[in-house]
């Protein structure tokens, strides 16, 4: 652990909060960089700056801690963040930081419009706002119309460290190149006095010995909050589960009431489909019994038609008979009327 914080000591730069607080602490440095962020304010002299400062809001608020505070002569007022990892707050954080600032820029029974202005600055070693600008500058403005910025004092500037883009003048792109280890030429002054000012905090036993207890409690803190992040994610998991076993329980409640409808349904189907059995049956019985009847009453009718013909053949007989027309004439005029065959007239002559 102490060959692993040795080698992080020996190896940090302006990138890392600690040294970038330390250099800060610096006077002409700290002046001299709030010149280049803000040539336009032409400052000629700030407080001497603080470091770690911290604010609340309000008692029970959650209390903010400045890297690099400091006012100028005309009462603006600087804080001046190094911020190394992306949480994805940046705009949130940005917004509170300039609500502590800002609450520092009004005295007590003073007029608004005397209020001090405020600037918060961070140097990100990341882009803040994935746009690809390697400056940010954010005003408040006027939604419908986007170029009428609100002068309320408040002024954030974000600066995109990794970017090549240099699209800031060459004195303010050497410290930044400074910050991100780049090559840097030495003939800026500047640049050789913060390389020499760093070389004075990385001498400093004490700031070491406090780097290195605040790494290991860093170090601590952030595997602290890692086991809660990771008991957390558990919880959630856990939580989730349950939720989606509950769904399933009732999912499968559901189905298995749909399921007893569905037999339920099946049965009154099936004894629907008995009962209409049943009743084709009884009408197919019906049926048959009136066919039944009706082939017996043909038959009757049929016998009757057939006793009528018989009575009606006998009589022509007899009556021809009587009239004395031979036998031979009969049976041809009795088998062509009657439609009869030689052995049903045989039949009538044999009575």
């Amino acid at each position: 652990m102490n060959e692993f914080l040795r080698k992080k000591w020996e190896m940090a730069g302006l990138a890392d909060d600690y040294i970038f607080n330390k250099v800060m602490l610096d006077y002409d440095i700290c002046l001299e960089v709030l010149r280049r962020i803000l040539p336009d304010l032409h400052i000629k002299k700030i407080k001497l700056p603080n470091n770690q400062q911290e604010f609340a809001v309000a008692p029970d608020a959650k209390a903010v801690r400045f890297d690099i505070y400091t006012t100028d002569e005309q009462g603006n007022h600087y804080d001046i963040e190094m911020q190394v990892a992306d949480h994805h707050n940046i705009a949130k954080r940005i917004r509170y930081y300039q609500t502590a600032s800002s609450m520092e820029a009004y005295d007590k029974g003073q007029p608004y419009e005397q209020a001090d202005d405020s600037y918060v600055i961070f140097f990100c070693n990341f882009d803040p706002f994935q746009l690809g600008q390697q400056r940010y500058v954010l005003h408040k403005h006027i939604d419908e119309i986007p170029e009428q910025i609100i002068e309320d004092g408040q002024t954030d500037i974000l600066f995109n460290v990794p970017s090549l883009r240099h699209d800031v003048d060459p004195k303010m792109q050497a410290f930044l190149d400074m910050i991100a280890q780049r090559e840097v030429e030495a003939t800026d002054p500047f640049v050789v006095k913060l390389k020499e000012r760093i070389a004075v905090v990385k001498r400093n036993r004490k700031w070491r010995s406090e780097y290195m207890r605040r790494s290991v409690y860093e170090m601590d803190q952030e595997m602290r909050e890692k086991k809660i992040r990771e008991g957390e994610r558990k919880i959630r998991d856990g939580k989730r589960e349950i939720l989606e076993g509950k769904r399933e329980l009732l999912k499968g409640k559901r189905e298995l009431q749909k399921s007893r409808r569905e037999i339920l349904e099946g049965k009154n189907e099936v004894q629907k489909g008995k009962r209409e059995i049943q009743k084709s049956k009884r009408e197919i019985k019906e049926g048959q019994d009136r066919l039944k009847e009706k082939e017996q009453l043909i038959q009757e009718r049929e016998q009757k038609l057939h006793e009528n013909q018989q009575t009606i053949i006998k009589t022509s007989i007899v009556a021809m008979k009587a009239l004395n027309i031979d036998e031979t004439t009969i049976r041809k005029e009795i088998k062509e009327k009657f439609n009869l065959s030689d052995k049903e007239i045989k039949d009538y002559f044999a009575e």
